[in-house]
């Protein structure tokens, strides 16, 4: 009798559902250096690694930072979600210069920023974007900082339980959207921190130009995705302008005719739309056919 009873319960757990576990990392990606403002652009990334797929509804962010570097730009932060589905990012603190050198649980604690911030879901009966393990990484907002030394190693670090948790106990929250007014958290299983030289890694953007010389199209291709909308200008050998379009956010290439040109050697500029700063020049040389 008992071992019918074991074997029955057996069976039973092999018939259960296997439920999909939440496996969530986020990453912070210092993508873009502005030379002209000294500042630098910070990508807050999810990816979804488990089954199916993970629907986002509100995010609660937490972060440590060397506030002796870097200095957060509140207006110049922004939420990469869309609009209709989620709020604008919202700040709940923003703390600089604090000395918690006796805790010395982070190396730069003697000068240490913190902000929480969050984005939420506009009606909590409606999903938000869904995220599937095949999809890379969702960048969720952009962070802006003003950099005082673009040569020193900056840091940026999530609030998470072992590295942050004497300074703080609330950490990072994720909900996952499951119906109508139902949402429930997710356990992050990943943070990858941000740590980086910007004078080493975060020059000005690297464009290669293809096929040079050329006689109908050129490919522009970006050693990686563009942090904001940019003007292309094409200028002659005497410096005028002879064409401009745009490239926009996140493009990796950009194809452009130029078969109405003369042939000649011609300047390629990139500039972000509103400034004058050139975060890159390159040059082609057109050919008749």
């Amino acid at each position: 009798m008992q071992v019918k009873a074991i074997l029955f319960l057996v069976c039973l757990y092999l018939s259960l559902p296997v439920m999909a576990i939440d496996d969530i990392s986020l990453r912070l990606n210092p993508s873009y250096y502005d030379e002209q403002n000294q500042t630098i652009y910070v990508d807050v990334e999810l990816r979804y690694q488990g089954h199916g797929q993970f629907q986002l509804a509100d995010q609660n962010y937490r972060l440590f930072y060397d506030s002796k570097i870097l200095t957060l730009e509140q207006d110049h932060s922004r939420s990469d979600l869309p609009q209709d589905l989620y709020s604008g990012i919202q700040f709940m603190e923003i703390l600089e210069n604090l000395d918690a050198d006796a805790v010395n649980q982070l190396s730069f604690d003697d000068n240490m920023g913190f902000v929480n911030f969050f984005i939420d879901l506009n009606s909590a009966s409606n999903a938000g974007i869904s995220i599937k393990s095949e999809d890379d990484w969702q960048r969720v907002a952009v962070l802006n900082f003003k950099v005082s030394d673009k040569n020193a190693l900056s840091q940026i670090v999530w609030s998470k339980t072992g590295a942050t948790d004497s300074y703080a106990t609330a950490f990072v929250e994720i909900m996952k959207w499951i119906a109508p007014n139902e949402t429930e958290p997710v356990q992050v299983e990943e943070y990858i921190d941000a740590r980086f030289n910007i004078e080493e890694e975060l020059g000005a953007i690297k464009v290669a130009i293809s096929p040079n010389p050329s006689t109908d199209f050129i490919k522009l291709s970006f050693d990686r995705g563009l942090e904001s909308d940019m003007n292309v200008t094409v200028y002659d050998i005497n410096g005028r302008k002879v064409k401009q379009t745009m490239a926009y956010q996140n493009a990796e290439r950009l194809n452009l005719a130029v078969m109405e040109l003369s042939p000649s050697t011609y300047s390629v500029e990139l500039t972000p739309i509103g400034s004058k700063q050139v975060v890159h020049s390159a040059s082609f040389v057109k050919i008749s056919k």
